[in-house]
């Protein structure tokens, strides 16, 4: 082999032994930066857990409380029916006159064969009633709203339209109250032996 062989031959294994052993030192980096990556997220992930078991008292007895005060009605049309009752009395008290009342139903949802789908709202059970008033002072209007929503009455505002009515700072509101409870489960029949 001549001196310019064995010089190209050199050449060519540097440079080929560069180029396979940069491409084995990148993919070691790659490697070593996805590594280091999923035990950062692993990290974060056993922090949140340590967190939540930490916090496990506190929801255990949030979870106690809503079973305490979570109201029971026998169907949607009960709760709807004392929802408008509470929301009247309410009413009253502070003055103001309600324009109209309408039960919302809920909006059912159909599968892909066309029928209803099982209802699965959640952890609660709703009753929707839509109240209407017209020309009532913004004062009394939010201190209404206020008092009918308070933590032990699971009563929430689930849509409100407010328009000015020109005169005086008074107002017209359309608002949906939404009543949050628990359906009573129907006993099960059985025959005694």
């Amino acid at each position: 082999m001549k001196k310019s062989e064995k010089l190209l031959l050199g050449v060519f294994a540097f440079l080929f032994l560069a180029i396979i052993g940069g491409g084995g030192l990148m993919y070691a980096f790659n490697n070593y930066m996805a590594i280091r990556e999923e035990n950062d997220s692993l990290r974060d992930r056993l922090g949140e857990m340590n967190l939540a078991v930490s916090q496990g008292s506190n929801w255990a007895d949030r979870y106690g409380w809503i079973e305490e005060h979570c109201p029971n009605f026998n169907s949607r049309q009960e709760a709807s029916s004392k929802l408008l009752e509470i929301i009247t009395a309410q009413a009253e008290k502070s003055g103001l006159s309600i324009g109209g009342k309408e039960f919302i139903e809920a909006a059912r949802v159909l599968g892909p064969d066309g029928l209803p789908l099982e209802e699965n709202l959640g952890y609660f059970d709703q009753a929707t009633v839509k109240i209407t008033l017209a020309g009532v002072p913004e004062q009394a209007l939010f201190g209404w709203l206020h008092a009918l929503q308070q933590p032990h009455s699971f009563i929430g505002i689930t849509r409100m339209q407010i328009n000015p009515s020109g005169t005086n700072k008074t107002i017209n509101a359309e608002v949906e109250f939404t009543q949050f409870y628990r359906e009573k489960s129907a006993p099960k029949v059985s025959k005694a032996n």
